[in-house]
């Protein structure tokens, strides 16, 4: 399996042609080289599958090249959007399809960074950008020679009949852009090797952190319907799907706009699992509250993996962000979640830099990564983004802001390493991966190439975890060779 990375940004790229069917690749060939314990990191999953077809005596099938840079949101709705494009497209120009992020100055430069390069790997194609940096900035990548057309998001679904105008001349400019949608949410999976499946249920953010661009992108917040949510997981699951991400740009405030919540719809799959385990996405802690974390802990169906993005463990700093929370109540929000189940994986996002930050608003962030037990943390320098409150403000000195980051990143790897270590000796429960590899319900990247049988990817397994050279290593447990656990 190869991987490319831009910066902190990863791009997976799936290729696709119309009718589906799949030409082996060197992904399905176990790497079974020795690597360091690791957790999954949230952006720098990269898959790779190519499909070839065609009509009957046609020569080479029309492909589509589709990289998606940023989030789990942005992954699923590219999967879609080429998902969207297969068998409707005839003969013609191949299309590359960039879905860009815009979180931060650095996204908006890789992306323009992988436009130059695919337009040079695939000179005869057409490019087309969609994402938030599409919705954000549709004229400036207009200007770009190597784009073609650009769509925002309220245009996304409309993406083979404007391709199809563009390519008749009937689409008079590159863009395709409306104001951000604040309709009926289309409940997207992407599931491109039946491994694991992410589907998207939430939109919008009705929030205004000062550092964030996202609401302004995203339009108000709207859920997709608990019932359909439900469908959908159980159609996944009779599929063979192990595991389904539930995903969204403000997953916890899921059903606010319908009149109920996320906890609910968790207690609906509970009473009633779907046929497959479930893992949730990045929920902002002033909106998760205890009863969801502590049923997160305890649940049978949801998996023990938590992902709170605190920002900063300054108060002051909180305040600044508008974030809504204060370190006090995050430290109790994680006491409760670890105190529920020591297996849990907490996970957090940390802002270094943010205009204002003092040396003791630092110490007071990594005070708390120190202390609070997490099983990984996600540091990011802070990217003042245009429209933003905090965009105004006067920066912290660049070289102020690297060491900081550096400091957290240092933690990271000790913590990554700690949970790990933690593990050894357990007993999981493990989806199979492509390349020999699996993943723990608690988020843990496993070496499987000791196994006999070697099992198919897509499995689930209950894996005894042990350690060979810094890495983690699985073992049937003597017990019983292969045993799936109930969802």
């Amino acid at each position: 399996m190869r991987s490319r990375y831009l910066g902190s940004y990863s791009i997976n790229r799936i290729f696709f042609a119309i009718n589906h069917r799949a030409v082996p690749d060197a992904s399905a060939v176990p790497d079974c080289r020795p690597g360091r314990a690791s957790i999954i990191p949230s952006r720098s999953q990269v898959s790779t599958r190519v499909f070839r077809s065609g009509p009957l005596g046609q020569p080479r099938a029309r492909r589509i090249h589709l990289a998606a840079l940023g989030c789990k949101v942005s992954r699923v709705e590219a999967g879609a959007a080429a998902s969207r494009l297969d068998g409707t497209l005839g003969p013609g120009r191949d299309l590359v399809l960039v879905h860009a992020c815009t979180v931060t100055a650095r996204a908006d430069r890789d992306a323009r960074r992988l436009l130059r390069r695919l337009r040079r790997e695939h000179p005869g194609a057409r490019v087309v950008v969609s994402g938030c940096l599409a919705q954000r900035d549709p004229e400036g990548l207009a200007r770009l020679d190597e784009v073609d057309l650009v769509v925002g998001h309220s245009r996304l679904d409309a993406l083979p009949e404007l391709l199809a105008q563009r390519e008749a001349g009937l689409l008079p400019t590159k863009t395709a852009w409306a104001a951000p949608g604040e309709g009926a949410l289309p409940l997207w999976a992407k599931d491109p090797d039946r491994t694991r499946a992410f589907l998207k249920v939430q939109d919008g953010c009705d929030r205004r952190c000062a550092f964030c661009v996202v609401p302004a992108l995203r339009g108000a917040e709207r859920s997709a319907r608990p019932e359909d949510v439900e469908a959908e997981l159980r159609r996944l699951a009779d599929a063979g799907v192990p595991e389904v991400v539930l995903t969204g740009v403000h997953l916890a405030a899921f059903g606010r706009d319908r009149g109920t919540d996320l906890l609910s719809l968790l207690l609906r799959l509970e009473a009633d699992p779907p046929g497959c385990r479930v893992r949730l996405s990045s929920l902002e802690p002033m909106e998760a509250g205890d009863a969801l974390v502590a049923h997160v802990s305890s649940s049978r169906v949801v998996v023990p993996h938590l992902h709170l993005p605190l920002q900063s463990g300054s108060d002051r700093v909180l305040r600044r962000m508008r974030r809504g929370l204060t370190a006090a109540r995050f430290r109790a929000l994680a006491r409760r979640a670890l105190a529920g189940n020591p297996r849990l994986h907490l996970a957090t996002d940390l802002i270094v830099g943010f205009p204002g930050e003092e040396e003791d608003d630092f110490l007071a962030t990594r005070d708390l990564a120190e202390e609070t037990g997490f099983g990984s943390l996600h540091v990011f320098p802070y990217s003042p983004r245009p429209g933003t409150a905090a965009a105004r403000s006067a920066p912290v000195p660049a070289d102020v802001v690297a060491r900081r980051a550096r400091l957290l990143r240092r933690l990271d790897e000790r913590a990554r390493a700690s949970f790990a270590a933690r593990a050894v000796g357990s007993v999981a429960d493990v989806v199979t991966l492509r390349g020999g590899r699996g993943l723990t319900d608690n988020y843990l990247d496993v070496d499987l190439c000791g196994l006999e049988p070697a099992p198919v990817p897509g499995s689930r397994l209950r894996i005894l975890l042990q350690t060979v050279d810094g890495s983690l290593v699985a073992a049937f447990p003597p017990a019983s060779p292969i045993a799936a656990p109930p969802c």
